[in-house]
């Protein structure tokens, strides 16, 4: 025990001493005066002497300190997943039963040789067990960055994981686990055995199509150990199937079908696309997948400018001229003296040159965030093209023109290309370089690499950049015409050249963040899961302004409708909605900036399907991994009585004991004022009995 106070704890003597004489001088002064008997007068002179040295003790305000030893237990973490993968199909309602029971044993298991934790993991990390089994992902890194963040502040002895190992979101357990400093014991759920499963793995397209044009919807499926002959993919929209086709089961790495769809002029497309095997698989969850497409219905307009005419142009011409809503206008740069119009592309052939600067031009495309398509030839002039900060470098003019051919890189992923793209660019004719080094900046993706004679270089033929937001293309060399020609003298049309030159106008043009009002929403859309919904608003100076109030209202296939009003989150808005049940919605997000009103409509399609179910076979091999590389055990699905065996057996490494030290003023004893009150009740009452003031 220790003490210590405010004022010199020394001033405890000359209290004592001052108390004391106030006694003798009020009861023993002159005892043979007084009319009370000694014993009373005793008792009298301890209560007031009580009374006075307490009052004064608390005037000195002492301070206590005392030391208490405790015994710290290390922490035993129990993570349950708690994703829908987890319960059979057969008896969710056993299974919870028999999970609950099961977190008890193991709590029952390590209790009284540590503090256990239980928690539950899936999309987030929840603390304690209710054993719902709603999550839709299961992330492991969410996991074990919970679990590093709680050893940090707390003793660990170890850690046990049921889980069935299906990682959907992130990376796996044992990527996740890497390094982990703990034991982890881990009791495997589910069925590892494989069996046949038809699903859809992706859809890729571009979210953003011109109004009454043809745009292109790749599906990749896996048929996994799916032995059928065949099966069927098709497209589905609001009043059916739009498009559909009979596939012959691939042993492909990654299969995928394509097929080329017709936009509407306005809205936006809610599709879906679905497998249907000849025979009805075992897991019918991941047979589709749904997937959006907003239209832009705006004409695209494109300004084709040249040095000097070329039959690339005429190329181009024809073939931007066959797509619906492109409105392309070609001149040569000495007839451009300039206009007011608003261009979603500006197409530059041997431009800028020495001869036309173009830099009022290039100026004006950068302010107004422009893509720009440039196909450098021998007039295109290094140092103005240089200047102009759009991600590629140009150098050494070449003495002699030089002829590459094109080899296709397979790391390119900005937009999707034409089925067997590959062998088509193998026997397309060479372009004519004009410069040794085309130098990208990085982030940048080269789409076809040059091949000079025979050796294969990494320099670019067909490159694309994306640089503060504007996107670039570079074709580095001349003769594209030949392309097209030569799909005409083989293929007996131009249908191929023009697809590939389409995708990459339409990838270039399609830039939603021109609009001033935007929306953007989650990629997971998923029932009775918290959608996170982002605005973002430009005023006529195309500056991100968040004043005005955004309303953004749902509306169900019932007429019903939901509103709220957007919070605001730095320069931007942002909206969390949960509680939707699966069915299609409409939203209307709308907001007034000055006298002026903008408006956004679009659909939200939420699913009851989650993810989890895209890969219903457990995975054992990662859960095995991380249970032996920590120094732990793995125990398959029917092995939990064992897994209670091995937790009762298991010592903690060292129990640690912390000294806690504790200060007590005496001010808060409560139980000091009801002592005061009764002393000087006691002497006072004595005193009115026995007539004394």
């Amino acid at each position: 025990m220790h003490i210590e106070s405010a004022l010199p704890l020394w001033l405890v003597l000359p209290l004592v001493a001052l108390a004391v004489f106030v006694v003798w001088i009020v009861y023993l002064r002159k005892q043979e005066e007084s009319v009370l008997p000694k014993p009373l007068r005793i008792t009298l002179a301890i209560c007031r002497l009580l009374v006075l040295v307490i009052i004064g003790l608390l005037i000195i305000s002492p301070w206590i300190r005392t030391k208490v030893s405790h015994q710290i237990k290390p922490w035993f973490v129990i993570a349950s997943d708690n994703s829908v993968s987890m319960p059979p199909v057969t008896d969710k309602a056993g299974f919870l039963t028999s999970r609950s029971n099961l977190i008890k044993d193991i709590s029952n298991s390590l209790d009284g040789r540590f503090q256990v934790k239980t928690i539950q993991f899936g999309s987030r990390i929840k603390e304690g067990f209710d054993g719902t089994y709603t999550d839709p992902v299961t992330d492991p890194g969410e996991l074990f960055q919970y679990l590093r963040l709680f050893s940090q502040t707390h003793e660990v002895g170890g850690v046990v994981i049921t889980s069935d190992g299906v990682a959907t979101r992130g990376v796996n357990f044992a990527e996740a686990a890497l390094n982990f400093p703990y034991p982890i014991s881990v009791l495997a759920n589910g069925d590892s055995a494989k069996f046949p499963d038809v699903r859809i793995q992706e859809v890729v397209c571009n979210e953003w199509v011109r109004k009454n044009s043809k745009f292109p919807v790749r599906i990749y499926y896996n048929t996994g150990d799916y032995t059928e002959p065949g099966f069927k993919l098709q497209i589905l929209g609001p009043n059916g199937i739009i498009e559909e086709r009979t596939i012959q089961t691939s042993k492909q790495e990654s299969p995928f079908a394509e097929f080329m769809l017709q936009s509407p002029d306005k809205g936006t497309m809610q599709l879906i696309a679905r497998i249907i095997p000849d025979v009805p698989d075992k897991n019918q969850d991941n047979n589709s997948k749904s997937f959006i497409v907003k239209i832009i219905e705006r004409e695209g307009a494109i300004l084709c400018l040249f040095e000097s005419p070329h039959p690339d142009i005429d190329a181009i011409i024809q073939t931007l001229r066959g797509t619906n809503s492109m409105n392309i206008t070609a001149m040569q740069a000495s007839d451009f003296v300039g206009d007011d119009k608003s261009y979603d592309l500006v197409i530059l052939h041997g431009l800028p040159s020495q001869k036309h600067p173009m830099g009022d031009l290039l100026k004006k495309l950068n302010d107004n965030m422009v893509p720009i398509l440039f196909i450098i030839g021998k007039t295109t002039d290094p140092v103005l093209f240089n200047r102009v900060n759009h991600g590629m470098l140009l150098d050494n003019l070449r003495r002699s023109p030089e002829a590459a051919r094109g080899i296709l890189n397979p790391a390119f992923t900005l937009f999707t290309l034409p089925t067997d793209f590959n062998n088509h660019v193998s026997t397309w004719p060479p372009l004519v370089l004009s410069y040794e080094t085309y130098k990208l900046d990085p982030g940048s993706q080269s789409l076809i690499n040059q091949k000079i004679l025979s050796v294969e270089l990494s320099d670019p033929l067909i490159a694309y950049t994306n640089t503060r937001g504007i996107k670039y293309c570079f074709f580095c060399g001349e003769g594209i015409w030949q392309w097209r020609l030569h799909e005409f003298l083989e293929q007996k049309n131009h249908d191929y050249f023009d697809d590939w030159l389409s995708r990459t106008v339409q990838y270039l043009i399609a830039n939603e963040k021109k609009d001033r009002f935007s929306i953007t929403l989650p990629e997971e859309l998923f029932a009775y899961s918290q959608l996170r919904i982002n605005a973002h608003l430009l005023n006529k100076g195309m500056e991100t302004i968040n004043d005005p109030d955004v309303l953004f209202t749902v509306t169900d296939s019932a007429g019903h409708q939901t509103e709220n009003l957007m919070g605001r989150i730095n320069d931007y808005y942002e909206l969390n909605l949960d509680g939707f049940a699966a069915g299609s919605y409409k939203y209307t997000a709308e907001t007034k900036l000055g006298d002026e009103t903008l408006r956004r409509e679009g659909l939200l399609n939420l699913i009851s399907r989650p993810i989890e179910q895209n890969a219903p076979v457990a995975d054992f091999t990662s859960l095995r991994y991380i249970s032996s590389s920590s120094g732990g055990r793995f125990f398959g699905p029917q092995e939990s009585s064992s897994l209670n065996a091995y937790l009762k057996d298991i010592k903690p490494a060292e129990i640690k004991i912390r000294d806690e030290f504790k200060w007590f003023d005496l001010i808060n004893f409560k139980w000091l004022l009801p002592i005061l009150i009764v002393l000087l009740s006691l002497e006072w009452f004595l005193r009115r009995w026995f007539g004394i003031r």
